[in-house]
């Protein structure tokens, strides 16, 4: 059997699907795996270490996807990379920003298309479960980098010179993501203030030392505070909760990191400044910032997928539909929508 790992296309991107250590442990089992010229580059991970690992390097994307049976992605191909892919090949990626999706091709080619981010939210999926895994490292990323942009000091210090109160930081959804950007801004002394609609998550927010906010609390929240970090549900979808007007009243100079897509943006571009000085940045895919370690999560995510999708490593007559796994995740089979 055949997989394929090719470069990420996508603007910004700098993982890659399957990283050498990923890479060793499929070829142990008799897999062949094609990694295309510098496909780990931006990653940390040059075409040496994958041929250590068992990996062929190939030139071109169509290289790698003449006759293969399966191909590896961070991000569902573009309209581009449709045209190079075999016929029959399973494609397993994330599918939440596809572009270009051709019916008409996925038919034709008889592919089947293969979405992690639907994964199931259950305890024997964990460790194919790319949400967690990459909103995990948005959570960290977002407050570490929120807190380098931001012209004060996080944490309380006391020095001779004067003593420096610490930032105000309100998380704005409180799931895997918002979780993690919580207890980082915690570690770096920031005051924390979180709310979510959901009342369980209350629990969440308080064990990791944070205020829970309700409702009603949060334009005076929006007011006060220094950074503001939002990570509810997930792009392209996500509700926007904080308006315009409500941007125009935050405090000077402030910090708005928007992972999810909830901040009204009148100026339709991923970064922009408000009149009052306030730094809007958005970014879906802020795992990428970090793509050495979020390529070698991602790759432990689907290569654990893999495992489950074919048992016995060779082509399936037909997966096992009756796996709630294999059922919420499969969205084409031979072409043909499910």
């Amino acid at each position: 059997m055949i997989i394929a790992v090719t470069k990420e296309t996508t603007p910004e991107e700098r993982r890659v699907a399957l990283t050498p250590p990923a890479v060793k442990k499929l070829s142990e089992l008799g897999l062949r795996i094609r990694i295309e010229k510098d496909a780990g580059l931006k990653s940390g991970y040059d075409d040496q270490s994958y041929v250590q690992a068992g990996a062929e390097v190939l030139k071109t994307a169509a290289d790698c996807l003449e006759k293969a049976d399966f191909l590896f992605k961070i991000n569902a191909p573009t309209a581009e990379e449709w045209n190079s892919i075999s016929e029959n090949t399973s494609i397993v990626a994330d599918f939440r920003n596809a572009t270009g999706l051709d019916e008409k091709i996925i038919e034709k080619k008889a592919l089947s298309l293969y979405a992690l981010e639907k994964m199931p939210r259950i305890s024997r999926a964990q460790n194919m479960d790319i949400l967690s895994s990459q909103d995990n490292l948005a959570g960290y990323k977002a407050a570490l980098d929120a807190v380098n942009r931001l012209n004060r000091a996080a944490p309380m210090m006391t020095t001779a010179a004067g003593s420096v109160l610490p930032i105000k930081v309100l998380i704005i959804g409180i799931g895997v993501a918002g979780l993690q950007a919580i207890a980082t801004a915690k570690r770096l002394g920031a005051n924390v203030s979180a709310t979510d609609v959901r009342a369980e998550t209350k629990e969440q927010a308080l064990s990791l030392g944070a205020r829970f906010i309700e409702n009603s609390q949060i334009n005076e929240q929006l007011k006060e505070a220094d950074i503001i970090i939002t990570a509810a549900g997930s792009a392209p979808k996500a509700p926007v909760l904080v308006k315009k007007e409500q941007l125009d009243n935050l405090k000077k100079d402030a910090i708005v990191f928007d992972l999810s897509g909830n901040i009204e943006n009148p100026q339709h571009k991923p970064n922009f400044t408000t009149a009052n000085g306030t730094e809007i940045i958005f970014n879906p895919q802020t795992a990428a910032l970090i793509p050495y370690t979020a390529s070698n999560l991602f790759a432990n995510n689907i290569s654990n997928y893999f495992r489950l999708l074919s048992p016995d490593y060779k082509i399936q007559p037909q997966p096992d539909f009756g796996d709630e796994i294999i059922a919420k995740t499969c969205i084409y089979y031979q072409g043909k929508r499910r």
